[in-house]
């Protein structure tokens, strides 16, 4: 603060205050001022008072003008790109923060005021909405709305963000039938020598010749996730260079992201893993390596006699070099189930990799050893896919003691 003399239109001499601050918006300096009568050591406290009364005006009515225009769909957006350069996250959770912002941005009006929304408006539209989604899926739209609405208090002003922690997210109700197929979400070992001879037989009653070769490698997809255990997103991202035939090693290094390559030819990029735990090196069986070299034959032969396949260096790969993609694999497999013995059992990739986690508990494998060569970072998913198997080992035990009763 500054002080300057002068003598008013009246002759009288007074005193003019002077305080400099940076406009926000245009980054540039402004001052304000005050004029006080004296200048005494009273005066000058009362013009700094003054000065930053007006100062503190000029920067709220700046940024309550900006508030007050501000719609839903503009905070989302602006929130999104503000996440993507800040929060270091890899590329496919960004593809699902975006789908699922979408989703929010698709069920709120696009022009409603960010300050009129409030814990009653958004609770009512958790509750309709918990008719279409899972419970999951609301716990992430919800996370997401709170950082919008931090982003606008941090960077508009919003005074209150509060209300969030009074909006439940609704719960539903598992069916007896949904706690089954979760506690189930595996094959037994008679399910999976059906599976892959209910593959073959499709494989041989298909007559189009690239939907047979779309079986044959959804199988050699199927049979490997079995005795391997890896996402669907590592499995689909494994390239040449990741597998040691030597010493029968394979380096699970990245997940698959669904987007164009860089070549213009093929579709699937591959990113960093899910997590730190998720990046590992695992034994290979014999068959899972009969499996690999067979699969890379096959892409050699068809790059030879097919000018549309493109070799990008990944193994288990479509009619065309890219990535399997996973509803195309989760279809197929699907059509085959349909012709199982347990057609009513829904069975997907995940089901897979469960079906590998249950053969090492079987095994009586240590759960550390078994969350290190399927990657998870959290024992208790591991744990509540083993103890679902070792209830079914506990059945089977007893069901041979009292056999064995009988028999004695």
């Amino acid at each position: 603060m500054f002080c300057e003399e002068f003598i008013n239109k009246h002759g009288v001499t007074q005193y003019r205050f002077v305080e400099r601050y940076t406009d926000p918006l245009t980054n540039k300096r402004k001052q304000v001022s005050v004029v006080m009568n004296k200048n005494g050591k009273q005066s000058q406290k009362e013009a700094l008072k003054r000065l930053n009364s007006k100062i503190d005006d000029k920067l709220n009515n700046v940024s309550n003008t900006k508030l007050y225009q501000l719609t839903f769909y503009q905070a989302c957006e602006e929130w999104y790109e503000h996440y993507v350069k800040t929060s270091g996250s890899k590329r496919t959770t960004v593809k699902t923060i975006r789908s699922t912002l979408n989703g929010i941005e698709n069920n709120f009006d696009h022009n409603m005021l960010i300050v009129k929304m409030d814990a009653k408006i958004i609770q009512k539209r958790f509750n309709e909405w918990n008719v279409e989604v899972t419970f999951g899926h609301l716990v992430r739209c919800k996370n997401i709305l709170r950082g919008v609405f931090k982003y606008v208090k941090a960077f508009y002003g919003l005074k209150d963000v509060s209300f969030f922690e009074d909006i439940t997210v609704p719960k539903k109700a598992r069916t007896l039938d949904q706690v089954k197929a979760k506690k189930n979400n595996y094959l037994e070992e008679s399910e999976v020598k059906e599976l892959l001879v209910k593959f073959d037989e499709m494989i041989e009653n298909t007559r189009n010749r690239l939907m047979k070769r779309s079986y044959m490698r959804i199988k050699n997809i199927v049979e490997f996730q079995i005795l391997n255990g890896l996402r669907i997103g590592e499995l689909v991202a494994i390239k040449v260079n990741n597998i040691d035939f030597d010493s029968k090693k394979l380096e699970v290094d990245g997940s698959l992201v669904r987007e164009p390559d860089k070549n213009g030819k093929t579709f699937g990029v591959k990113d960093t893993t899910k997590n730190e735990s998720s990046y590992r090196v695992i034994d290979l069986t014999e068959r899972s390596c009969e499996i690999l070299r067979r699969v890379i034959l096959e892409n050699k032969a068809t790059k030879q006699w097919d000018d549309n396949y493109f070799d990008n260096g990944f193994i288990f790969t479509n009619n065309h070099g890219s990535p399997m993609q996973l509803d195309k694999i989760n279809l197929l497999l699907k059509n085959v189930v349909e012709i199982t013995s347990f057609k009513d059992k829904k069975v997907t990739s995940h089901t897979l990799r469960h079906t590998h986690i249950s053969t090492l508990a079987q095994l009586g494998i240590p759960i550390k050893a078994i969350m290190e060569r399927v990657g998870h970072s959290n024992q208790n998913t591991t744990i509540q896919i083993y103890t679902h198997v070792t209830d079914q080992m506990n059945k089977d035990l007893l069901f041979k003691l009292n056999k064995l009763e009988k028999n004695g």
